[in-house]
C-alpha cells in the first residue's frame, strides 16, 4: 500500500495575541494517509487571498499545475485587512498590523489538491491562515465579505 502526505487540516486556534485567538486558526498537516483515505470528499470550496506574483493568473495556473483542459480558475480583485506585505529577501509575505489593509487577488480553491499545491510552492516558511476577505467589485467597492484563507 502505498502512502502519501496528508493534507493540510485544521488544526488548533493559535494566534500573535489575544484578540487574533478568536478569529484565526492555523492549518497544519498531518503525518499521512493512504490511498483508500477521500480528503477530496471532505473538502469544501474556499477563497484563498492571494498576493505579490500570484495574483498573475498564469502564474498562479502554472504553481496549481493546470492545463487549458482544467476548469479554468474563479479570480477576483480582494482586499484583506489586518495586515501589511513585507519583503523577506525577494518575496513578499503578509505581517500583522492593525487598521492596515492589502490590495490582491481572490481565488476559489476547488479542490485539496490545489490548496496542497499552492502549500508545496510556498513551502514551510509560510503559514496558512484564516482571513475575511473582501470581494471587491469593478469599481473598488466592497461587494462581498467571506471567510477565506492566505499564506502569512
Amino acid at each position: 500500500m502505498s502512502t502519501r502526505p496528508m493534507p493540510l487540516m485544521m488544526g488548533k486556534p493559535r494566534a500573535q495575541n489575544a484578540s487574533e485567538a478568536t478569529s484565526i486558526r492555523t492549518l497544519t498537516a498531518c503525518d499521512r494517509y493512504t490511498e483508500t483515505d477521500k480528503p477530496e470528499d471532505l473538502f469544501q470550496r474556499q477563497w484563498c487571498f492571494v498576493y505579490g506574483t500570484l495574483i498573475d493568473h498564469d502564474t498562479l495556473c502554472r504553481v496549481l499545475k493546470l492545463t487549458k483542459s482544467h476548469t479554468p480558475l474563479v479570480m477576483r480583485r480582494a482586499r484583506v485587512s489586518g495586515y501589511e506585505i513585507k519583503m523577506w529577501g525577494t518575496y513578499p509575505a503578509l505581517v500583522v498590523r492593525e487598521l492596515n489593509t492589502i490590495d490582491g487577488m481572490a481565488w476559489e480553491v476547488l479542490s485539496q489538491r490545489q490548496l496542497d499545491r499552492l502549500a508545496a510552492y510556498q513551502t514551510d516558511k509560510y503559514c496558512l491562515r484564516r482571513c475575511m476577505i473582501e470581494l471587491l467589485n469593478d469599481d473598488g467597492s466592497v461587494g462581498k465579505r467571506v471567510e477565506g484563507l492566505t499564506f502569512v
